[in-house]
């Protein structure tokens, strides 16, 4: 009879042990489930689709003259809505340029992120990005000084003007110093949704 108790006492321990288990096993899973179901913040980004036309600036330095060029850019909604990728070509400082970039909001972060390669150097850039209103993304981020090898931080505003018409302004550290400086602004126009 003892030997028997043993027995069903092993049973009971493990049972209530499994218990809590099963419980964080299920939370766990709810917490997955709420991670990868899009929402209205993916449905936002994902309107972004289509094929655009844009008009860029760019400043070497604070006080130095603008240069201008033009591109277009492919955007699409990827893997069920959850993410944006834009394909951008267009010509910079008199050579062809190709751009890659990934959009995205991280329901555990609750924050936007962007990613971003292209054929002027061999590099990543990343930020992480907050609403501001109703139409403004603010990305802050780092990429590489080719001259250092080190990271230098940016910052990234992108403004919704209208549904066909977006503003993105980039800001990077000054050359002496003193502050950043806005060295990008890309002015894109929807051609077709």
């Amino acid at each position: 009879m003892i030997r028997r108790a043993g027995k069903w006492t092993l049973v009971a321990s493990a049972l209530l042990l499994a218990a809590p288990a099963a419980a964080q096993d299920a939370e766990e899973m709810a917490a997955w489930q709420e991670y990868m179901t899009p929402g209205e913040e993916h449905q936002q980004l994902a309107a972004g689709a289509g094929e655009w036309r844009q008009e860029l600036t760019f400043w070497m330095a604070p006080g130095t003259p603008p240069q201008e060029a033009t591109s277009t850019s492919s955007v699409e909604a990827i893997l069920g809505g959850r993410y944006i990728a834009e394909e951008m070509t267009g010509t910079m400082m008199g050579m062809p340029f190709e751009g890659r970039g990934t959009f995205g909001y991280d329901n555990a972060k609750d924050q936007h992120f962007m990613t971003w390669v292209d054929n002027m150097g061999t590099g990543l850039m990343v930020g992480w990005g907050v609403l501001e209103g109703e139409n403004k993304v603010t990305y802050s981020g780092t990429f590489v000084d080719p001259a250092t090898g080190e990271d230098k931080p940016f910052r990234t505003v992108v403004t919704e003007v209208d549904a066909d018409h977006m503003i993105m302004e980039m800001y990077v550290p000054a050359p002496d110093g003193s502050g950043e400086f806005k060295n990008m602004e890309i002015h894109s126009y929807r051609e077709t949704p």
